[in-house]
């Protein structure tokens, strides 16, 4: 039984989902989500395992597993190197937010 001193769970839970921290930690886990998610949709289209994308990349299986989970937020040599393995081009767009 909890006493109105405490605060519940949910009170904590809905404090910390506003915050700015979280907010930018979400949009951060989210970019890299959607990066590994267009690799990983890229590399099963042109019927390339995991091993043999790295191998192209010049990375290991393990850390092109972690990027296409969204484990991982890669740099733009990285990228750079990997869309070329894809035979792709990496575009980058800055674009305003929606009014």
């Amino acid at each position: 039984m909890t006493s109105n001193s405490h605060t519940s769970y949910d009170d904590l839970a809905s404090q910390r989902r506003s915050s700015d921290d979280y907010r930018q930690g979400h949009a951060e886990a989210e970019r890299a989500y959607l990066l590994g998610k267009a690799i990983r949709e890229r590399r099963l289209a042109l019927g390339l395992s995991q091993a043999a994308l790295a191998a192209r990349a010049g990375m290991t299986q393990p850390a092109l597993s972690r990027l296409e989970a969204g484990g991982t937020i890669p740099t733009i040599p990285l990228l750079d190197r990997i869309s070329a393995a894809l035979d792709a081009d990496l575009v980058v767009q800055i674009n305003p937010h929606a009014a």
